[in-house]
């Protein structure tokens, strides 16, 4: 935000002193000069892009009050001239009104489209937990743990981008499990297993179908890998593993432990703390782990009460695959 307040206001400032400085005695000179006062669209135009009609406003009433003065001091008895100058000066106007209106109603149809992905984001999670019983909300924690934890080691926000989405959707794969498979009360057989296994895939390919996701789907297929290369289903080893899914599967890993499961109760956030911090450079990158235990204990139960709380929240059911 800054650097381009700086940029608008370098651009304005340039070009007033151009204008004001740019001689007229010649033809040429005097095209130069006439040119220049028309260069303060630039700047507006840029603040109506980056700010809004606000912006573009804020930016055409600086180029009003730097190009005004130049206008009296140079005020002449040519109508045609005087009429120009005023004419330039209504165009500023005119094109930040357009400029900024139109960008401000396409930052409002980008919140809608903004909106009905998460609507569709939702759509797909509760298609999942149609499929499943003991619903406990766990996605929805997951990531509000994830985005805690991204928060804590200060991920750009393009990254907290991708961070939110894939950590809703990562388990959504499951709905191309087999119901014998997914709703199993035992152990799964190797055949079973493979099945299982599969859900990383199926979920990589219904992310990805939709554009704007392509980046989170990366994440989602990758949300089993493990730091030392033993995780599926491409083994990818440390860093080859998008940092998102490195951030949500300790936020995963932290969810399951502090869940109840029909095979074993939920542990407390200490012993999570503890089964986590084992796991540093193993199952989880350790920047992600420390940045996990330097989060105050107090802030996920905070967390785990505000998702329980908001009563129109999808409800999903907690994943079964164990931490090891």
């Amino acid at each position: 935000m800054n650097y381009r307040v700086f940029i608008v206001g370098l651009l304005l400032l340039t070009v007033g002193l151009s204008h004001w400085l740019t001689p007229t005695d010649t033809y040429i000179l005097h095209a130069l000069h006439v040119t220049m006062r028309k260069m303060f669209l630039l700047p507006i135009v840029l603040a109506a892009i980056w700010f809004g009609l606000r912006g573009a406003c804020l930016a055409a009433l600086v180029a009003t009050a730097i190009y005004i003065p130049h206008v009296l001091v140079q005020w002449q008895s040519r109508t045609a001239e005087n009429f120009s100058q005023a004419g330039d000066t209504a165009v500023l106007w005119v094109v930040a009104f357009i400029a900024g209106w139109f960008v401000d109603q396409e930052r409002l149809a980008q919140a809608v489209a903004m909106d009905t992905r998460r609507g569709a984001l939702s759509a797909l999670v509760t298609a999942l937990d149609a499929r499943e019983c003991n619903t406990e909300r766990h996605s929805l924690r997951v990531r509000a743990y994830a985005l805690r934890i991204g928060r804590q080691m200060r991920l750009p926000q393009k990254v907290m981008d991708v961070l939110d989405p894939a950590s809703l959707l990562h388990d959504v794969g499951k709905i191309g499990v087999p119901d014998h498979v997914l709703l199993k009360p035992g152990p799964l057989d190797d055949r079973e297993t493979a099945m299982m296994r599969a859900h990383p895939e199926i979920g990589y390919r219904i992310v990805q179908s939709v554009p704007p996701l392509r980046e989170a789907a990366e994440a989602v297929y990758a949300h089993h890998e493990k730091y030392d290369g033993s995780g599926y289903p491409r083994g990818l080893i440390g860093k080859s593993t998008p940092v998102a899914a490195r951030v949500f599967a300790v936020a995963d890993a932290f969810d399951a432990l502090t869940s109840n499961r029909p095979y074993r109760q939920a542990v407390g956030v200490g012993m999570a703390r503890k089964v986590i911090q084992e796991e540093r450079g193993r199952q989880f990158d350790p920047a992600v782990v420390d940045a996990f235990l330097r989060v105050p204990q107090g802030d996920w139960s905070r967390i785990r009460q505000g998702v329980e709380d908001e009563s129109t929240i999808i409800e999903l059911r907690a994943d079964r695959v164990s931490l090891h």
